[in-house]
């Protein structure tokens, strides 16, 4: 007698229910979203709890800086989870790796906006210059192995994100070190 194995209810991204505009939300990406706008508000009113008050500067400051340390610790466990899927499991990119990464391409993005902000509003400068090169790195690494993915006809694709979210986290952690204020 065969044990069957219970079929997962899968379905295309494209059928999901829930729109932002033209972009399908599924459930995971609800979580994320959401986990991150509690994340912000968090780091707002840690801002107002240290600092005594409302200022706007504070706010950006404090969600730039602890938005950093998310952003690596996120691309660590997307580093983890692609070397098991790809080294472990054997398997290639799913469309939810996928929405992922763009999620994290989109962290990246957010990260670059507070810092700019803070630069063109408040005239205010990182430790050393070269905090921008790496800026601009970390916004241009995920979308050029996105490109090699996205491209890959023949040959799995996983390794292109393993490299490519080492390679992240490894300029988020110069991003870290060359962004702190020297006082």
């Amino acid at each position: 007698m065969s044990v069957r194995k219970p079929v997962r209810d899968t379905r295309p991204i494209e059928d999901f229910d829930h729109h932002i505009g033209v972009i399908p939300i599924t459930r995971l990406d609800q979580v994320v979203l959401g986990s991150a706008a509690v994340f912000l508000v968090l780091c707002g009113v840690y801002a107002v709890s240290t600092y005594g008050t409302a200022s706007l500067y504070l706010l950006l400051d404090t969600m730039h800086h602890y938005f950093g340390y998310f952003a690596l610790f996120t691309s660590v466990v997307m580093l983890g989870l692609s070397l098991y899927i790809g080294l472990r499991r054997h398997a290639d990119v799913s469309p939810y790796f996928r929405r992922a990464t763009y999620v994290v391409f989109g962290m990246m993005l957010v990260q670059g906006a507070l810092g700019l902000t803070m630069v063109l509003g408040f005239n205010v400068q990182p430790g050393e210059d070269v905090h921008y090169i790496y800026a601009a790195g970390t916004i241009a690494a995920l979308p050029f192995f996105i490109f090699v993915e996205k491209t890959a006809e023949k040959r799995p694709s996983m390794g292109s994100y393993m490299w490519g979210f080492a390679l992240l986290a490894g300029i988020i952690i110069r991003c870290i070190t060359t962004g702190a204020m020297s006082v």
